[in-house]
């Protein structure tokens, strides 16, 4: 098997003070990769001088190199002592080292073409084809060029072991179990269940880090569909919560914004032409641009706090102009 990360091995030995970060922090990923049996914050403190003692202070060190190793994409595996209640951990060795893939040579050829002509601002697709046993070649023309996002790696590795996240988003922090992360139209997408809701995040808006939470866990449902996570409608496409618009559109465009919302979203037609629309929205931005591209000739209804949200932004668009 192959390494996922590369990480230095200083010493096979933990009875040194280790003083360096990038150093501890190296040889608690050994020591957790290397133990046979999950082990706790006191038996690391006890049996090693990676931490200077039980207190508040190493405490607080610690939880700082497990979340920078998560952040790294090393997953540490938790379970609670059943007869002291004590957290135990380690780094389970199939969830550290890439397995054979079994590929075969047409297989590996693909992927190191698709891995070439997808180019990711961080060098993630060149540490894939080396492992792959691709060869610094002279790579063929990029024909696409993909955001790597820092908190790709860790909605990657939540999907994987069923660990809910919590992260900022639109001013409220969320714990949402995440069911898909995907890429459309030059952004990248996470869909999940939030607070009872499957709703779909853009991951550059999220603020912050995105952290793993432990001490939950969560099964995908067996009806969820990864192809119809992304509503075709930009305006559904968010976290926010939906809201009815209801939008007045002149006679000018009347016809044109009834055959693009629908028929059935016709609340009110007037004997001069106009009409009233109700617009389904979860994407404020996305609601501000439309109404901004309809121009003179739309002016939204309610609700008010909608209202007052675009009458704001608007002002601030002139204020710069």
């Amino acid at each position: 098997m192959n390494r996922l990360v590369a990480a230095p091995l200083l010493s096979a030995s933990y009875d040194q003070p280790v003083a360096d970060r990038v150093e501890r922090i190296t040889e608690l990923l050994m020591l957790l990769l290397d133990t046979q049996h999950p082990v706790t914050f006191d038996h690391i403190v006890g049996q090693t001088s990676l931490y200077n003692d039980r207190g508040e202070s190493s405490r607080k060190s610690f939880e700082r190199d497990k979340s920078l190793l998560r952040h790294l994409g090393i997953d540490i595996t938790t379970e609670i002592d059943p007869s002291s209640g004590a957290t135990r951990y380690t780094i389970k060795p199939e969830d550290y080292f890439l397995p054979d893939l079994d590929l075969t040579e047409s297989e590996r050829l693909a992927l190191q073409l698709a891995a070439s002509v997808v180019r990711l601002d961080e060098a993630w697709d060149e540490q894939a084809v080396a492992k792959l046993g691709g060869e610094g070649a002279t790579p063929p023309l990029v024909v696409a060029e993909i955001p790597a996002l820092e908190a790709l790696p860790v909605l990657h590795g939540a999907m994987r072991t069923k660990n809910s996240v919590r992260f900022e988003y639109s001013g409220r922090s969320r714990i949402v179990n995440c069911y898909s992360v995907f890429y459309r139209d030059g952004n990248w997408y996470m869909t999940g269940n939030d607070d009872g809701t499957v709703k779909t995040f853009r991951v550059d808006r999220i603020d912050g880090d995105v952290a793993p939470q432990d001490d939950t866990s969560y099964e995908l449902p067996v009806d969820f569909d990864p192809t119809a996570t992304m509503p075709r409608d930009p305006l559904l496409i968010g976290g926010d919560e939906s809201v009815e618009a209801r939008v007045w559109i002149d006679p000018a465009l009347a016809g044109r914004v009834v055959r693009q919302r629908g028929i059935d979203n016709v609340v009110e037609r007037n004997d001069d032409g106009s009409v009233v629309v109700n617009v389904p929205v979860r994407n404020h931005h996305a609601f501000r641009s439309w109404v901004l591209g309809l121009r003179e000739h739309a002016v939204v209804l309610s609700p008010d706090d909608l209202r007052a949200e675009v009458v704001d932004w608007l002002r601030a668009l002139a204020e710069v102009s």
